[in-house]
């Protein structure tokens, strides 16, 4: 059996997809790059807005016109959140998907896909599944992604997570090592840890700071990385091993969503800004080039002109590397679609314009402090634009372009001197 797959949504998701091709590959089926010359065709779909279940549903279709016309026996399988938020649907609205399935159900993807039921849907959460046992297909040959932890507890008033990925499931520590061992015997040297709220992990008496001394410890492993964590979970001992264990990269995702007290209470954040600044504050003692990343919505129900000034003013005290930053549109299925907006999409847009141009020189300055540095990059691929050069990436999370060397290629490690900025681009020369 040959299959394509497709990804749309986060780096969970790409785990899950690369996850889902290991089972396949151990039963026998070949990848394939070309949709056309499969027998099965898996999308890996995103729920988190609205418009990326819409934007997948039109995706999925491109498929239709191959089993119409080339292949009557193509099996097409709408996995990840969406499937489990609109399985029902989606079995009703494309009558030529044969399977959909939920992220706790894709053990049965290859039984279904090597079997005679021509449709099926497998929805249920399992309290029990974290996959302990498999691996996902390694599909950087020096990075893996790896996750520790699934679903989410928090149940935020804007966000659909907890209802299409169940409650926080915590996957074994030894199993964990495992695949972290297994990876780096194959050459990886860099690890990316995922979860909802990845810093809550806990298996009996193993923590997440525990956990990245363990695989810190383990041969061949340079660099570690996570996402997603959640302001709550940075505890005294993790920041202690954030800051002072030389494999756990100083770079850190924690959302902000809002500077606003009031505003992080009717999200249902669990934390306040006191506690969100105390994280922040103690990375960056220990080292001012920590790369500090966020998510912020804008005009969130009930956003007033005070809240937006206190999130404006947030993002000018921790002076973020980068942001995402999103106009808040409201969700159905969760606790805020629910209320009355006193916002227009208009007011909304111009303050997503005020926070873009505020984070835009900001992200320019930051990466000012980098030039003149001489940093460690771990070469990732040639230039997108220019194959005459290669894109590696330091400790802290910062791209830098650099003219192509014969003898450097993707997974070496190389001291580069950074010495220009074009655009928001770092840009270096390599130090021999």
């Amino acid at each position: 059996m040959k299959y394509y797959t497709a990804t749309y949504g986060c780096q969970m998701n790409e785990y899950d997809t690369a996850l889902i091709a290991s089972m396949l590959e151990r039963d026998g089926a070949i990848s394939v790059d070309n949709p056309e010359e499969a027998d099965a065709i898996i999308v890996n779909t995103c729920s988190v807005r609205e418009k990326a279940e819409e934007t997948a549903i039109t995706h999925i279709g491109v498929y239709k016109p191959i089993k119409d016309d080339i292949n009557p026996n193509l099996k097409i399988v709408v996995t990840g959140c969406m499937a489990q938020n609109r399985g029902h649907e989606i079995m009703r609205r494309l009558p030529y998907v044969n399977y959909v399935v939920g992220p706790d159900q894709y053990r049965k993807i290859p039984n279904l896909l090597f079997g005679k039921q021509k449709r099926r849907y497998e929805l249920e959460f399992d309290r029990e599944e974290n996959y302990v046992g498999e691996s996902a297909k390694i599909v950087n040959p020096y990075s893996a992604q790896i996750a520790i932890q699934r679903g989410c507890n928090k149940r935020c008033s804007y966000c659909i997570v907890p209802y299409v990925r169940g409650p926080e499931k915590y996957r074994e520590c030894s199993d964990i090592l495992r695949e972290v061992k297994d990876a780096a015997g194959r050459g990886v040297t860099e690890i990316m840890l995922l979860g909802q709220t990845v810093n809550a992990y806990k298996d009996g008496n193993e923590d997440f700071a525990s956990l990245l001394n363990r695989i810190s410890d383990i041969d061949g492993i340079r660099r570690i990385r996570f996402t997603s964590p959640h302001p709550r979970h940075y505890t005294d001992e993790l920041l202690r091993v954030l800051i002072e264990n030389p494999k756990v990269c100083h770079q850190a995702h924690i959302p902000l969503q809002s500077g606003s007290n009031a505003m992080l209470k009717k999200m249902r954040r669990q934390h306040d800004m006191d506690t969100y600044f105390g994280v922040i504050d103690t990375l960056r003692s220990a080292d001012p080039l920590y790369h500090i990343s966020t998510d912020i919505i804008c005009g969130f129900v009930g956003e007033t002109d005070e809240d937006f000034e206190q999130t404006l003013e947030a993002v000018r005290r921790v002076q973020y590397d980068t942001a995402f930053m999103f106009i808040y549109s409201p969700r159905e299925g969760t606790e805020s679609f629910k209320e009355t907006e006193i916002l227009t999409e208009e007011q909304k847009k111009a303050r997503h314009t005020r926070l873009v141009e505020l984070q835009n020189a900001i992200t320019l300055e930051r990466n000012k402090l980098m030039l003149g540095r001489t940093e460690t990059l771990l070469v990732e691929r040639s230039s997108s634009k220019d194959d005459s050069e290669m894109l590696g990436r330091t400790d802290n999370y910062k791209k830098v372009i650099f003219p192509a060397d014969a003898s450097v290629k993707p997974g070496d490690y190389v001291q580069c001197k950074i010495d220009d900025i074009r655009g928001w681009t770092l840009r270096g020369t390599l130090v021999k």
